[in-house]
């Protein structure tokens, strides 16, 4: 459901990028169902672009959406998971009421009428609704300047993400280590450690390994993607496609003894997508020939920004102190206990975070220092 677009989004997300960034990450999950609530009330060209966009059909995304979001939020007591996805549009354009209830059955959000002409209040409305959502993670969702009195419809996205591991790292084995930004430049972090079987898998085309950690509860998991060589990032992000990624993903093996090593990572970051998805084929979406007549009963607005913030924490991964041993492999009998394969995270990476047994992608992001 995911893959397409979110291989897409990150190449574009990279290529569109100004300045550089040590860190660029997105939900791709996120953006998709803010955009697929959008589809849903566009015509025309309007919604050809983004049924090309997202990569989708239209009489399965909405009900992919549908079935999926639930089952998300029933399991955000493990992974610690808000999802803040709100349309708002200015009051002189009266919502179809039909609109409103699809938006609320299908994807348990809303379309809010908001007087943009005093575009201050609205601005803190929106950060106080997104903090809240998201139990006070993610503030100043949008900054100053981002909503004006000639705003028509913005489309908010924002996401927090704290996943606690199924084989936590021992607090106890965190360490100061370096990291690799190039060949050139090192680093210090917090690098945490352990040894156990996780599914890993390697692609000569993409010069890269990958390793899955499963979350609590088996319904998502992170997997790195780790180039061979400390500058290959570029090369691994150049050649990375949807069908390179379901390859490894699909390669992805059983490995006992392997010795993981992790930064601890926090990522906040707040993206204005215009540009990006105009430039990926969304350009009726954001132009005065907008087709939101599923939308609006009357007046034709286009869609100002999509706003996008997200927030990731990666750490030992657990709500309480485990025991001492929590996350520590029983050494095996045998020839197969001096067969450790190490994966050490001190270079340049990429991850996803996955919903288990689906193609959808919550998280994609490129760290160059963490």
């Amino acid at each position: 459901m995911i893959v397409h677009f979110a291989v897409d989004l990150h190449r574009e997300l990279l290529h569109s990028r100004q300045e550089k960034l040590d860190t660029v990450i997105s939900s791709p999950f996120s953006i998709a169902a803010v955009l697929s609530m959008t589809l849903a009330g566009a015509r025309g060209k309007t919604a050809e672009e983004l049924l090309s966009v997202l990569r989708v059909k239209d009489d399965k995304v909405h009900e992919n959406f549908a079935a999926f979001l639930p089952k998300l939020s029933s399991h955000s007591h493990k992974l610690q998971f808000h999802l803040a996805n709100r349309i708002y549009s200015d009051q002189k354009f009266p919502v179809v009421e039909n609109y409103v209830a699809f938006l609320n059955s299908s994807y348990v959000s809303t379309i809010l009428s908001v007087e943009f002409e005093k575009s201050e209040s609205v601005r803190a409305e929106i950060n106080d609704w997104v903090k809240v959502t998201t139990e006070s993670k993610i503030v100043d969702m949008l900054g100053p300047g981002i909503v004006t009195a000639s705003t028509g419809v913005i489309l908010v996205s924002a996401i927090y993400f704290r996943g606690l591991w199924e084989l936590p790292f021992p607090t106890s084995s965190t360490s100061r280590h370096e990291f690799n930004v190039n060949s050139k430049t090192k680093v210090e972090v917090d690098m945490m450690h352990q040894k156990q079987e996780f599914a890993i898998a390697r692609s000569d085309e993409l010069k890269a390994r990958a390793i899955e950690m499963p979350y609590k509860g088996g319904k998502a998991s992170m997997v790195i993607l780790l180039p061979d060589d400390i500058d290959g990032l570029s090369h691994l992000e150049h050649h990375l496609s949807h069908c390179k990624l379901s390859t490894i993903l699909a390669d992805l093996k059983e490995t006992p003894n392997v010795q993981v090593s992790l930064p601890k990572l926090s990522f906040q970051q707040g993206l204005s997508l215009k540009s990006t998805l105009t430039a990926m084929g969304l350009n009726d979406l954001f132009s005065t020939s907008c087709d939101l007549s599923g939308m609006f009963k009357t007046g034709r607005p286009s869609v100002f920004e999509l706003v996008h913030r997200v927030f990731l924490q990666i750490d030992e991964g657990g709500t309480e102190p485990g025991p001492a041993t929590a996350g520590e492999a029983s050494a095996p009998a045998g020839p197969e206990a001096a067969q450790t394969t190490e994966f050490l995270v001190d270079h340049p990476f990429m991850l996803l975070v996955l919903k288990s047994k689906s193609d959808v992608v919550l998280f994609i992001g490129s760290v160059r220092r963490p």
